[in-house]
């Protein structure tokens, strides 16, 4: 028993002189390490900044919003903190004038820093490739702590490709545009390119309005991409519509809005400011603006698969599957032609309403194949003249860069006797 009482006292002397040898009065109490220094990276918009080191120079890839704090846990100890040498209180030490934050605050007697890098922010200036590396230090005067440094360096690295990728506004444009290959269309280094981005939320919402400028948003579904082996992968509805928010050749920025010009689809493109909620993002070989609607080409797009089919399903009004298509607000229907875009007309689908995709289209047929072999059909996208009808003589086939839109299908026929 003794023994014991005997440790106990030496445990409560002990813990008295810990006591003693702090000035509480001077300390936070909480969070821990008092007497340190310490700035880290706190978050990363798009998760690819490196994390905090004080030796090698961290590299930002703009237009990330990554915050940098540093914290001083001691309350009594007088702060000093700089930014690329200018300090707090200064006029030209950088604020942040649309958030709440400044570069510079209190919290819970504790002294905090900020610096925070995103488009058009004071510090985050570069141009081009050319990188903008800023320095935040903390020391104080009155302690024996060495001063701590760490330097960010800004810069534009990745092609409009990587930049999109960065982003979960683009999730679902940059899984189209992956599938499709325009992916690889917008990592091209040589060429310069405008992409007006839709959202995912744009590619979710719903069409809303008649006038094509005040629409809220999508394409009114998930474009197809459906192509044979022989066709290019960038031949597809999907790419098509990704195309007509391309322009090469020109990297736009806000001030050209509204702006009319030539889209690598082929049709012009005119774009207003309106629905452009994120403007002059930068990337190495080009521009991205952010949309919150997707822009809807003039002309109609199809998909029409190769396919073997049991020559029950093309006896006389039995139904082929267009595999997808897109129609401009005027709507229209897919027409198959025999043989070739000028052969005679054997089928057509009820009018379909547009603007939007409509995948999976039924098309009765007017002829009887189930003796044939095989069959080449090609679909045709007409435009309808107004009364929702089709008429062959009235309702002309859609046009791009002056050819009508088509796209060919073999039908192999199967024998079920």
């Amino acid at each position: 028993m003794r023994h014991r009482y005997h440790t106990l006292l030496l445990l409560c002397a002990a813990a008295a002189l810990v006591l003693a040898g702090c000035d509480q009065s001077s300390q936070k109490a909480s969070p821990e390490n008092a007497n340190r220094y310490i700035i880290t990276q706190n978050s990363s918009a798009s998760g690819d900044a490196s994390t905090g080191s004080f030796s090698d120079a961290n590299t930002v890839n703009v237009p990330d919003t990554v915050d940098y704090y540093m914290q001083g846990y001691t309350v009594n100890k007088e702060y000093t903190w700089t930014v690329n040498g200018t300090s707090p209180g200064s006029a030209d030490f950088p604020v942040v004038p649309s958030s709440d934050q400044t570069y510079e605050w209190d919290s819970r007697n504790g002294e905090f820093i900020t610096v925070v890098y995103g488009p058009g922010d004071p510090i985050a200036t570069t141009s081009g490739m050319s990188a903008s590396t800023n320095s935040i230090k903390v020391n104080a005067s009155n302690d024996d702590i060495n001063a701590e440094t760490i330097d960010v360096s800004a810069a534009v690295t990745d092609s409009i490709s990587g930049q999109i990728g960065r982003f979960g506004a683009f999730s679902t444009l940059t899984s189209l545009a992956a599938s499709s290959g325009i992916a690889d269309v917008l990592s091209q280094e040589g060429p310069s390119f405008t992409l007006f981005a839709p959202s995912t939320a744009a590619f979710a919402a719903d069409i809303d309005g008649d006038d094509e400028a005040e629409q809220a948003g999508a394409i009114g579904g998930t474009p197809t991409q459906a192509v044979d082996d022989d066709e290019d992968t960038d031949s597809s509805v999907r790419a098509k519509l990704l195309k007509y928010h391309v322009v090469q050749g020109d990297s736009l920025t806000a001030s050209d809005l509204p702006v009319t010009r030539e889209t690598v689809l082929g049709p012009e493109v005119t774009v207003n400011g309106d629905k452009v909620s994120q403007a002059n993002i930068p990337a190495t070989n080009g521009v991205i603006h952010k949309r919150d609607a997707a822009l809807l080409p003039p002309t109609a797009l199809v998909d029409f698969t190769d396919r073997t089919v049991p020559d029950t399903t093309v006896m006389q009004d039995s139904t082929l599957t267009v595999d997808g298509s897109y129609f401009p607000p005027t709507g229209g229907y897919i027409v198959l032609h025999e043989g070739t875009a000028g052969g005679p007309i054997v089928g057509n689908s009820e009018y379909i309403e547009g603007p939007g995709i409509t995948n999976e289209v039924e098309v009765p047929l007017d002829k009887d194949y189930s003796s044939r072999s095989s069959v080449t059909l090609v679909a045709m996208p007409h435009d309808d003249n107004g009364n929702e009808t089709f008429e062959p003589g009235s309702d002309s086939a859609y046009q791009l860069n002056g050819s009508p839109v088509t796209d060919e299908a073999v039908i192999d026929v199967e024998s079920t006797d």
